[in-house]
């Protein structure tokens, strides 16, 4: 008699909780990134306020870099903060640091409401947005046209004053390689730009020996490595030969452009 008391009670608790009204399990949000050059996110719609992330799909048409740009919506009351992350076709894995920081209150450093990454022609990938509060993002893409060595035995030859442009894929671990030549004694001067929120080793090899390695970030302008041997105190031109130019992403979160020449 008690057990069948007991499951009256349990039946008539269920029907209860049926019949009472259920709050639904909040659903992230999802835009096309390749329809829309701009998604503008509402302060209720961001993720400290609904829990939600909001996820922008893109699919590149050709090989090169997206840029993100991070401002302040219509009416914001406050400047736009929060993270994104660049994530595969699935959403599963990440292909850059998972935190990256904007904050428009920088209004004069680009590097904190722009983001780029090097994507791959054909490939789709997802932009996970967890913002603080309302945001606008706006998307340009660029298209880069690569001719890198992918070994050294490869190398693609740099001509004097004669800029290369790269790219280091989202996800991907390949290495580009250069080679340039000097006939006589001479002070070596490399310029670069960088467009990333990781960052790029560059490194300088006369022939199996590396001589130079530098961690690279984003650049907002031109910048300049000189290289030279010291003798005596003094600081004297390197040695004639081939030289060979290595760049690479410095950790797996890591994509981007960048452009290189010598002199």
């Amino acid at each position: 008699m008690k057990n069948k008391f007991r499951s009256m009670i349990f039946l008539a608790a269920i029907c209860i909780l049926v019949l009472l009204p259920q709050k639904a399990l909040a659903a992230d949000m999802e835009y096309n990134f390749n329809k829309n050059k701009s998604i503008s996110i509402a302060e209720s719609d961001s993720y400290e306020a609904s829990g939600k992330y909001t996820w922008l799909k893109y699919k590149a048409g050709s090989d090169g870099y997206l840029t993100v740009k991070m401002s302040n919506p219509e009416n914001a009351v406050s400047s736009a903060k929060g993270y994104i992350a660049l994530y595969n076709g699935r959403k599963t894995t990440p292909l850059s640091s998972k935190s990256i920081f904007y904050n428009t209150e920088y209004g004069n450093r680009a590097y904190w409401q722009e983001i780029s990454f090097g994507l791959q022609k054909g490939e789709e990938y997802y932009i996970r947005v967890m913002g603080e509060n309302a945001v606008k993002l706006s998307r340009t893409f660029t298209k880069v046209k690569v001719k890198s060595g992918k070994t050294k035995a490869k190398a693609v030859t740099l001509k004097q004053n004669k800029a290369k442009k790269g790219l280091m894929f989202a996800g991907t671990s390949s290495a580009d390689w250069y080679r340039f030549q000097i006939t006589k004694s001479r002070k070596l001067r490399l310029y670069y730009n960088a467009k990333t929120r990781g960052s790029f080793k560059l490194s300088v090899y006369f022939g199996k020996q590396m001589i130079m390695s530098r961690t690279i970030r984003n650049t907002e302008a031109q910048r300049k490595i000189t290289l030279a041997l010291e003798k005596s105190g003094k600081e004297t031109g390197m040695v004639p030969g081939a030289y060979y130019i290595k760049i690479e992403r410095a950790d797996s979160a890591s994509s981007g452009f960048y452009k290189i020449k010598w002199n």
